[in-house]
């Protein structure tokens, strides 16, 4: 069955068809080449480390892709050698002889200019392995893998008639037609001069003694010319299993006499996996509002980075969200609370089951049916210690969110202080909130969420000196080069500019002095609906360009003083050609700082610092609104969101008023209908439209746009169209 992004993908290695979100290629590339272009014709045992859950196995999968995709002057034999799928170990040897048999008779096969193999000498080297292996299975009644390796005596045990004869064991030589038929195979391969590349996944999954064999399988059976092993495992893993099979003190010196060289799995960078996560988390699930979305994004940036530490950790967690999320999506429930709580599972499940104990004691004390005594705070706070670690909790600003997320949970910031007050008295606005939403914080929900019980980066020195050479050039240069870096592709869906501006809000913002802070500033201001016209996202996206600068405003604008600071908002507000994103900004702001809504912000978590700054961005942005004609509004990248700016900046009938003339025509109805929708994302029906009665209400008469609709959807002109709207008035019903 073919998998789709809302399917439970499971534990496992990339396959045909997989996206390679890590940059594996790349290196999986050079690995294949230094493969067959730089390994000597004696042979080699390569290793390619990494622990678990870090990627190797897709690695290995990529590597072996790109051996197959050699010309063919250049491609080995590949042979994929999988020993746990051998259930008798005595058939070890003879399962992959055999394997490689078969190779060298489609090598004959195959033969000829292209491949740069001689028929004659395919032919012969089959020959040579045959009468070896029928050697082999004259030999004796006793199986022998016998190794050279100092201080570890041959392993012996009862086989099938399979003797396999070394160097030398304890003093005896190899019967003379044996070793005769060995020396034969050894020239033939080495004169076919073809190379031969087998894979060993997962070794280090193996039982103990099974390691042992396999390990001395490679040194001294199989060791010939022109064979090339790849072997993948976890160091620390594989030399403890050898150190307990072998009754040697160091299995990592065992390790590195048959092990000539080792390839370390990249570690992907943290901001990389989280990315990764956000992508595919933004496919499986949307959010409902504004402020659903913002909190998603810190429980990513946060949660995410501690929790998303390897490839397996990103891929258990959003197993997860795709198996818990559709029911908790039916019942409107909070896909930001699930995403932390699913994180936090994972990566420390001791933390979980504290927060399911502590929420359930939390709604037993908001309804009055428990009392929580000092006695038991001390217990709970030190269990949240003891589960999350002495440390976790430095980072004040991961304290707050934390906090945030969980009902009567006071973060406190006095020295010697526990980190948190618990089971603090919740206002009764926010518990109300919670129940509204369906929180993780509410009494009455809470219990759902657990009953369901290429390189890492592609940016050189030369784009960094560019983008400061722009940035003390002017903005109209810095905008020119942010959306020069956007259209270039850096991994995955990220282009350069991505990555700029996660390396500007990294600390690279330090570095920058006061002419170049205004110039990032006011080339924002100028350039991001441009960017957002070369790269769309859709939605309530959580991981976009516009996302990745919000904390870049406040941390810019640290290094302006004041004064500069507020002339420069004010110029990016009042001539800034992106209106689509000073909008974006404009609507965080008015809610961040508890001019509308619910949704206020502490102040350190505003992009405007002062309550001076928003009051002028206010004055321009209403000034600007009502300057622009409806056509304008519509042609901008979110014409509802512009238009709920405008209302949440305090003329609430201002929209209304402009959108009236406009949509006496039935055309012009049609029109800002269009531009009031908004989008859903659905298990079943993926991505679309709908058109919400709210979001109709305080710009028009919702009674009289679905009479009037009603009516044009008798007419062949508009019944199309007309029809279309109201499909889309019904499916807002729904979700």
């Amino acid at each position: 069955m073919k998998r789709t992004d809302h399917s439970v993908r499971g534990d496992r290695a990339l396959d045909d068809g997989d996206e390679d979100k890590l940059g594996f290629r790349e290196v999986a590339k050079r690995i294949a080449v230094s493969l067959v272009d730089r390994a000597s014709e004696d042979g080699l045992v390569v290793g390619l480390e990494g622990a678990w859950g870090s990627g190797k196995s897709s690695l290995l999968y990529l590597v072996g892709e790109e051996l197959e995709n050699l010309p063919l002057s250049r491609r080995p034999t590949v042979i994929h050698f999988r020993p746990w799928l051998i259930g008798n170990r005595d058939a070890l040897i003879s399962s992959l002889f055999t394997e490689l048999s078969n190779q060298l008779d489609q090598a004959a096969l195959a033969a000829g200019d292209a491949t740069k193999i001689s028929i004659k000498k395919a032919k012969e080297a089959g020959e040579a392995l045959q009468a070896f292996m029928s050697g082999l299975s004259k030999a004796g009644g006793l199986v022998e893998f016998v190794g050279d390796i100092t201080g570890v005596g041959p392993l012996k045990y009862a086989g099938t008639g399979i003797k396999v004869v070394g160097d030398a064991v304890a003093g005896k030589k190899a019967p003379p037609q044996l070793a005769s038929l060995k020396d034969k195979l050894v020239k033939s391969l080495r004169d076919l001069g073809h190379r031969f590349v087998v894979t060993i996944d997962d070794i280090d999954r193996l039982e103990p003694a099974e390691i042992l064999e396999t390990l001395r399988l490679v040194k001294s059976v199989i060791d010939l010319p022109n064979m090339i092993y790849l072997l993948c495992y976890d160091s620390e893993v594989l030399a403890h299993s050898v150190q307990e099979a072998a009754s040697v003190q160091d299995g990592g010196a065992f390790l590195e006499k048959i092990v000539q060289l080792t390839v370390m799995v990249p570690k992907p960078e943290a901001f990389q996996l989280r990315q990764w996560f956000a992508e595919e988390l933004q496919q499986i699930a949307s959010v409902k509002d504004d402020d659903e979305r913002e909190r998603l994004r810190q429980v990513i940036d946060y949660e995410g980075g501690r929790r998303l530490r390897t490839p397996r950790s990103v891929v258990r967690t959003l197993d997860a969200i795709r198996f818990f999320w559709p029911p908790l999506r039916d019942i409107h429930a909070d896909l930001a609370d699930l995403v932390w709580l699913q994180l936090i599972k994972d990566g420390n499940p001791s933390l979980y089951r504290w927060i399911e104990a502590y929420c359930g004691s939390a709604a037993a004390l908001s309804l009055g049916t428990a009392r929580i005594d000092d006695a038991e705070k001390n217990l709970q706070s030190a269990s949240l210690e003891a589960a999350a670690g002495k440390s976790a909790f430095d980072d004040h600003m991961y304290r707050h969110v934390f906090a945030s997320q969980v009902p009567g949970l006071t973060p406190s910031f006095a020295k010697d202080d526990s980190p948190f007050q618990l089971f603090e008295k919740v206002d009764d606005r926010k518990r109300d909130i919670a129940i509204r939403k369906r929180r993780l914080a509410s009494p009455d929900h809470y219990r759902l969420y657990f009953a369901m019980a290429s390189p890492s980066h592609a940016l050189t020195q030369a784009d960094f000196d560019a983008m400061w050479r722009a940035l003390a050039s002017g903005p109209q240069e810095a905008s020119a080069l942010l959306l020069a870096l956007h259209a270039q592709r850096a991994t995955g869906l990220l282009s350069k500019c991505d990555l700029m501006v996660e390396r500007i809000k990294g600390g690279a913002y330090e570095i920058l002095d006061v002419p170049q802070s205004r110039n990032l500033l006011l080339a924002l201001g100028n350039s991001m609906d441009e960017a957002f016209r070369l790269r769309p996202f859709d939605g309530f996206a959580f991981n976009s360009l516009w996302d990745r600068t919000l904390p870049l405003i406040r941390l810019v604008s640290t290094r302006l003083t004041p004064a500069v600071r507020d002339r420069t908002t004010n110029e990016m507000f009042e001539s800034g050609r992106a209106i689509g994103w000073l909008t974006f900004v404009f609507r965080r702001e008015v809610f961040a700082h508890g001019r509308y809504g619910d949704q206020d912000r502490p102040a350190g978590d505003w992009l405007l610092v002062s309550e001076r700054q928003l009051d002028a961005a206010m004055r321009i942005m209403l000034k600007r609104y009502k300057a622009m004609a409806v056509a304008e509004i519509l042609q901008s990248r979110s014409p509802l969101s512009l238009l709920y700016a405008w209302l949440q900046a305090g003329d609430a009938k201002g929209p209304r008023r402009k959108l009236a003339a406009h949509i006496k025509s039935n055309e012009g109805l049609l029109q800002v209908l269009k531009g009031l929708t908004s989008q859903i994302n659905s298990s079943d029906r993926g991505t679309f439209d709908v058109l919400k009665k709210q979001d109709i209400e305080p710009f028009m008469d919702f009674e009289d746009v679905t009479r009037r609709l009603t009516i044009l959807a008798s007419k062949p002109k508009f019944k199309s169209s007309a029809t279309e709207m109201l499909e889309l008035i019904k499916d807002g019903d729904r979700y």
